[in-house]
């Protein structure tokens, strides 16, 4: 069974972070404490990379909408998360904690998990469609249809974030 654990700002300190277990999971298992310490390093360190992705996405509008530096921090996210899985714990409040951490959008947040989960590769991410482009693709079930708009998007069919969304729209049953 896996732990949850909650990950807080510390009040101690600038960046530093602190792991929250609940009290049944605590007293149950008492080598907890040098893991969280592990966890709470590892997750400071982890910030300082998205930090660092996420500044590379805002040098200019181009970078803004860069797929693949996008496609890079979901990566990044979902490796922490899963990391923290194979060590029998869960993130509970990831969004949260990410939202407040990397100072962006909860919403932002759950489209980059959705991203790196729908787009487990990189080969996968044509840098041809931005990111906001990715974000409407996203919101397409059909995976038949979803490959049907990159392609599209790709040969330069669908031109605008617009005409996806009309094209998403005159689909719908």
């Amino acid at each position: 069974m896996k732990i949850p654990i909650e990950i807080h700002k510390s009040n101690d300190e600038k960046n530093s972070y602190k792991i929250k277990i609940s009290l049944s999971h605590a007293i149950a298992n008492n080598s907890l404490e040098k893991e969280s310490f592990i966890i709470q390093s590892k997750y400071q360190e982890f910030i300082i990379k998205s930090l660092d992705i996420i500044n590379k996405t805002q040098q200019n509008n181009k970078s803004r909408g860069n797929s693949i530096l996008k496609w890079h921090l979901a990566d990044n996210i979902y490796r922490f998360a899963k990391d923290l899985e194979n060590k029998d714990f869960i993130f509970a409040n990831i969004t949260e904690a990410l939202s407040r951490d990397l100072e962006i959008s909860t919403r932002q947040i759950n489209y980059l998990i959705e991203f790196r989960t729908t787009y487990p590769k990189l080969e996968s991410i044509n840098e041809k469609i931005s990111w906001d482009k990715y974000k409407e693709l996203l919101d397409i079930n059909d995976n038949s249809f979803r490959k049907e708009c990159e392609s599209k998007l790709i040969k330069g069919e669908i031109k605008t974030r617009n005409q996806l969304r009309l094209i998403k729209k005159n689909k719908r049953y």
